[in-house]
């Protein structure tokens, strides 16, 4: 077998103003009948009757969709981010943008049999018993059929057409637009975006290169191996090249289809426990973690088992950032406003002028809304006011932060299809204890250093912060006010 390496792959692209331009016009032209529908929504939302507004949400989701779709990867994957959020969106927008976790439209057959057997150097009826035409899953990067290779079930997943040059020209854009804004809008903030962009742009060409994702998908297959509840899928190593990656097919259900969980007799709340436990050992064992947990990237299988799919997204953490993270949210669920505040300016996250007085007053304030809201748009509303009433509380996310946030974004998002309102803190507080448990075990911690010291921490992390229950909740909640 062997393996070849076109040209879209690894050739950076270079683009004339005229060829931005009509991009730039493209991106407009698609999204504005979807805009229009949104701001005629807005606008017209308090006169229109419920079935007149449900055939607009319909409506504008559809267009929206389709134009997310066309205009390719980063669009897509804004998509994917929107539509986790069950308990944010109208449900047509949901149902609509749900579709680009896995259901892209797709390459075209001919084209997938022609790059595999370039790929592999051969028909591939040399290479496999059977490869199914239909695809298996389709999203912003990767296409994935199943197969059949010596009598196992497989799938391959490949990279899709002018992937890169899509990538480009819209990361090109971006950092133009995002120039341009500075200009117009000169505040503190704008000057994380080009590291925001920095940061984007080496997550897609990590992830759209195979070979990287290999060596992730065996990586974390090391990591969770033994933990209960948790499966990773093997790599078949002697199909995987840099543009192909070939593992053992596992069986399952997505993680958003709730009803069949049910049919199963699952929990979700111990569903949601264990994808918490399982993020947080990832981020704070091993700072090693899976970055995109959308719902297409979660199976479920019948005994309650998660499956994680796609590795192209991972991330890494440093063991002083996963120190941080371990003693902010040990803090945050002990009501402890001091040690979270001290996290934060540890961090990064808080630069050192901030005044402490506001930057604790803030944290208490924010607290209050995390715990006391429940329903999502609430919760993101009145986040906003408290923004905009403390201005001199400003926030930069460190660049090892950045997907970690968007995890908790994610996680979040796909927790609302079980229990809308859902939060980590609020909520997850068992995964979190479990995952803080076997941090404090597996781990020397500096105000632990002794086996004897680790027992003892976590005796009274214990009975200090366990937030499993809505007792625990209204306990912290009072230590929050009290102070």
């Amino acid at each position: 077998m062997r393996t070849t390496e076109s040209a879209c792959f690894n050739v950076s692209m270079t683009f004339t103003r005229k060829q931005l331009l009509a991009r730039s016009v493209l991106i407009l032209r698609l999204l504005a009948p979807a805009l229009l529908l949104i701001a005629r929504r807005v606008v017209t939302k308090r006169l229109l009757s419920e079935s007149r507004l449900a055939r607009l949400d319909a409506r504008a989701a559809r267009r929206l969709r389709e134009a997310l779709e066309r205009l390719g990867v980063i669009f897509i994957k804004l998509g994917q981010l929107l539509g986790v959020r069950a308990d944010f969106l109208p449900p047509a927008y949901v149902e609509e943008l749900t579709r680009l976790q896995d259901r892209v439209s797709p390459t075209p057959f001919p084209m997938v049999a022609a790059f595999l057997e370039n790929e592999y150097g051969g028909p591939t009826s040399r290479f496999l018993d059977e490869l199914d035409e239909e695809p298996l899953a389709t999203a912003s990067i990767g296409q994935v059929h199943r197969a059949v290779y010596q009598g196992e079930d497989i799938v391959l997943k490949f990279l899709r057409p002018e992937t890169r040059e899509v990538l480009d020209i819209d990361l090109r854009l971006l950092r133009a637009w995002a120039k341009w804004s500075r200009r117009l809008d000169p505040r503190r903030q704008w000057k994380l975006i080009d590291d925001i962009l920095n940061t984007i742009e080496a997550g897609f060409q990590e992830e759209s290169n195979f070979t990287t994702e290999r060596a992730h998908a065996e990586r974390i297959r090391r990591q969770l191996a033994g933990i209960p509840g948790v499966y990773v899928p093997a790599t078949i190593p002697e199909l995987c090249t840099q543009n192909v990656l070939a593992l053992e097919f596992c069986d399952g259900v997505r993680i958003a289809d709730t009803a069949r969980l049910r049919a199963w007799g699952l929990d979700g709340d111990e569903i949601l426990n264990r994808l918490v436990e399982l993020y947080a050992r990832m981020m704070l064992l091993d700072g090693y973690y899976h970055a995109d947990p959308h719902p297409g990237n979660f199976l479920v299988r019948p005994d309650g088992t998660l499956v994680l799919l796609d590795f192209g997204l991972v991330q890494e953490l440093s063991a002083e950032t996963r120190q941080t993270l371990y003693e902010a949210a040990t803090a945050a669920l002990s009501g402890d406003l001091d040690g979270v505040v001290e996290c934060l300016y540890r961090s990064g996250m808080l630069a050192a002028d901030v005044p402490r007085g506001a930057a604790r007053q803030f944290v208490q304030d924010f607290a209050r809304l995390s715990f006391a809201i429940g329903e999502t748009r609430a919760r993101v509303d009145a986040i906003e006011k408290l923004l905009l009433q403390n201005p001199a509380v400003t926030f930069a996310i460190p660049a090892d932060l950045l997907y970690a946030f968007r995890l908790v974004q994610m996680l979040e998002g796909v927790a609302s299809n079980f229990r809308p309102g859902w939060n980590v803190i609020a909520d997850g507080g068992k995964g979190l204890t479990a995952a803080f448990a076997a941090f404090m075990i597996e781990k020397t911690v500096e105000e632990y250093d002794t086996p004897l010291g680790r027992l003892f921490g976590m005796l009274k992390f214990g009975l200090k912060s366990a937030a499993t229950n809505l007792g625990d909740r209204v306990r912290i909640l009072r230590r929050i006010w009290a102070n």
